[in-house]
C-alpha cells in the first residue's frame, strides 16, 4: 500500500511538472482603455499612467496603459488631436521621437524592414502614410541593445481625432508577440 501511495504521489508530482512547462510563458488578456475607444490584449497584468508631453503640437495629456513580461515591455499610448488635419504631424513628430529615444550608427534607430512592417491600415482607422508599423533597433539609455516593434495610427473621434502608439520593446526580435499584440487591438 505504501508503494502504491508513493507512485500515486510522484505521479501527480510530475504531472504537476508537466503542466507547469507547458503553461504559457505569457498571460495574454484583453484590457480596455479607460479614456480612448480601443481595447488592446496584452500579456501581463497592466498598469496605467498619464502625464503632460510636447509631441509636436505643444503639450499634450499622453495616457498609457502596460506592463513588462518576460523581458519584454509592451505599451499602449494615445492623446486627443483638436484638429483631425493635424494627425499626421503628430504621427510623424512621435515616430521620429521614439526613432530618436535608441541611438544607432545613424543617430536613430535602424529600420528593420520586418515581416509584417509596413502601412497599418484596418478598418476606422485614418488612411494616412504615417499609419506605419515599423521594426527598429538601437541602443538604450545604458548601451544595452532594444528591439522594437512599433505601430503608429490614427482615428476619428468627435470633431478632432486620437493618435495611438503601441509598441514592444525587447532584447531582441518578437515576431511572434509583436503579431499577438498588434492583431488585439481593437478600436470600438
Amino acid at each position: 500500500m505504501k508503494k502504491t501511495g508513493l507512485r500515486a504521489v510522484n505521479l501527480l508530482a510530475g504531472c504537476a511538472l508537466l503542466l507547469a512547462a507547458c503553461s504559457p510563458a505569457l498571460n495574454w488578456r484583453t484590457t480596455q482603455l479607460k479614456d480612448a475607444p480601443l481595447q488592446a490584449l496584452l500579456p501581463c497584468d497592466a498598469q496605467t499612467a498619464s502625464r503632460p508631453v510636447d509631441l509636436g503640437l505643444g503639450q499634450v495629456p499622453l495616457s498609457v496603459v502596460g506592463c513588462e513580461a518576460r523581458g519584454a515591455t509592451y505599451a499602449v499610448s494615445h492623446f486627443a488631436v483638436a484638429e483631425p488635419a493635424r494627425a499626421a504631424e503628430a504621427l510623424t513628430f512621435w515616430q521620429q521621437a521614439v526613432l530618436a529615444q535608441l541611438k544607432s550608427a545613424g543617430g536613430v534607430a535602424a529600420r528593420l524592414n520586418a515581416k509584417g512592417d509596413g502601412p497599418w491600415v484596418p478598418k476606422g482607422v485614418l488612411n494616412l502614410p504615417q499609419s506605419l508599423r515599423i521594426t527598429f533597433e538601437g541602443q538604450g539609455p545604458s548601451g544595452q541593445n532594444v528591439v522594437g516593434h512599433g505601430l503608429w495610427f490614427a482615428r476619428l473621434e468627435g470633431s478632432g481625432a486620437r493618435v495611438y502608439h503601441a509598441v514592444i520593446y525587447a532584447d531582441k526580435i518578437r515576431s511572434a508577440e509583436a503579431e499577438m499584440f498588434f492583431s488585439g487591438l481593437q478600436l470600438q
